[in-house]
């Protein structure tokens, strides 16, 4: 080994070696981790624990920069302002956001920033162009918030553990009636099952009435129906354009009514006498109906489809009467009275008629009755094997009530009291977290002490 070595050089050359060592080291904090780097102001609503300067700033998990500062805002003490350094070409828009996050549950907290439009104005250039320092405004931290709604999330579930053990103390009275109210129903039922039957063989016998009768019904119908088929559709249009017809007559007509009320006065004393004699016909109106023969109906139609055409023409003679007697003026009141005292009467009639016609349009109108029979049937037996499944169930219900009454119960109040407890476990836990927030981020304030082993 050589002796006689030159220490100016070896100094030099160690001192220059040292200078590009931190020289190296200058250029990756500043340039060679990020590119250029651009000022960013992040402001952080509420608590910013976990953050440090040196953490991370992050866009879509990707490192872009660091903090460099951290202060309170003096205008707004709600705010800490995160100073830091980004890379000037991070795609950070005016509708890109930011929040705290925290690596892992008990790792270091850092700035994580995402989304932003790329059609919307880059923060950082437009910084850069006025000579400014670019500035975003963070979201709350998830952590303070959960740490923020704990309290009020225990408050409301020990509220309705609460209610829910209320709930229990007060049914369980009104349940312990019911299941003896069930008891007592269940006894009763078995109690009379004899008469339970009993009834049944009373309408299974009622039944066998009701179809006897249903046989008479379907003859009726089948008569009624047979009846109505009979008419002909064509000439009751006939009959009803005829009437429309003569009622434009009696409206044309309308001038001569002086005149025509006197022909009416003989009409009047005859519709009296039909008056007098309508209470009597009205009586024989069911038994004239049960006995009508269709093709004699079907001839009534014709005929008074023949009649419709006579009584234009009597109106044509009617005129020509109410012209004959139009100088009788002075018995007009004696006329009126007597209309007056006939339209009470045809009221009354007509009242009679409309209660027989009721009666008609009801008994026409019943469904098929065999139909009737086999629902009627069909729901009477439906009824007893109900009953019967009711008399083989109803034991193995009261004995299931009378056991939940007993041991349920006191499951349910087991139940209540465990969770009562993890309630104030929970409490205790999250006391602990605010009174020492940092030991649930980072596991505690000791410093764990190793051992090393002396090294020669």
């Amino acid at each position: 080994m050589e002796t006689r070595a030159n220490y100016a050089i070896v100094g030099f050359f160690t001192l220059l070696v040292m200078l590009a060592a931190f020289g190296f080291v200058y250029w990756m904090a500043s340039y060679g981790g990020t590119g250029e780097p651009a000022r960013l102001v992040v402001r952080i609503p509420g608590s910013a624990n976990g953050l440090s300067i040196g953490s991370a700033v992050r866009f879509n998990g990707i490192q872009i920069g660091t903090v460099r500062n951290l202060s309170i805002d003096r205008k707004s003490p709600n705010f800490v302002i995160a100073e830091t350094d980004v890379s000037a070409d991070a795609p950070i828009y005016t509708d890109t956001r930011a929040a705290l996050e925290i690596q892992g549950l008990t790792g270091s907290a850092y700035i994580e920033l995402q989304g932003g439009t790329p059609s919307n104005e880059n923060i950082l250039q437009v910084a850069r162009r006025e000579d400014q320092i670019a500035q975003i405004v963070a979201d709350p931290s998830g952590v303070t918030n959960l740490l923020a709604t704990a309290d009020e999330i225990l408050n409301r579930v020990n509220r309705v553990v609460g209610e829910i053990e209320g709930f229990v103390k007060d049914s369980r009275a009104p349940l312990t009636e019911t299941f003896k109210n069930t008891e007592t129903f269940t006894k009763a039922l078995r109690d009379n099952a004899d008469g339970i039957d009993d009834f049944l063989q009373s309408v299974a016998s009622l039944s066998e009435t009701i179809k006897s009768v249903s046989g008479r019904l379907d003859s009726t119908l089948a008569a009624a129906e047979k009846l109505i088929v009979s008419v002909d559709p064509e000439k009751i249009d006939r009959i009803l354009a005829n009437v429309d017809k003569v009622t434009g007559d009696v409206a044309a007509a309308s001038g001569d009514i002086t005149k025509t009320l006197e022909g009416f006065r003989n009409a009047a004393a005859s519709l009296e006498t039909l008056a007098t004699n309508a209470g009597t016909s009205l009586d024989r109106v069911d038994k004239m109906l049960a006995s009508v023969d269709p093709e004699k109906f079907g001839q009534a139609v014709d005929d008074i489809a023949a009649a419709s055409a006579d009584a234009r023409k009597a109106l044509a003679d009617a005129r020509g009467v109410a012209e004959t007697f139009g100088a009788r003026k002075e018995d007009f009141d004696i006329i009126i009275t007597d209309v007056k005292q006939m339209t009470g009467r045809l009221n009354a009639a007509s009242t009679r008629v409309d209660g027989v016609l009721a009666k008609l349009d009801s008994f026409l109108g019943e469904g098929d009755a065999s139909s009737l029979i086999a629902d009627a049937e069909a729901t009477l037996k439906s009824f007893r094997d109900v009953a019967d499944s009711l008399n083989a169930r109803v034991g193995p219900i009261a004995d299931n009530l009378q056991r939940f009454s007993g041991s349920g119960l006191r499951d349910v109040e087991a139940l209540v009291n465990d969770a009562r407890r993890s309630i104030q476990r929970i409490e205790r836990s999250i006391s602990t977290i605010e009174k020492d927030p940092q030991r649930l981020l980072f596991g505690g304030d000791t410093v764990k002490e190793y051992d090393g082993r002396t090294r020669r």
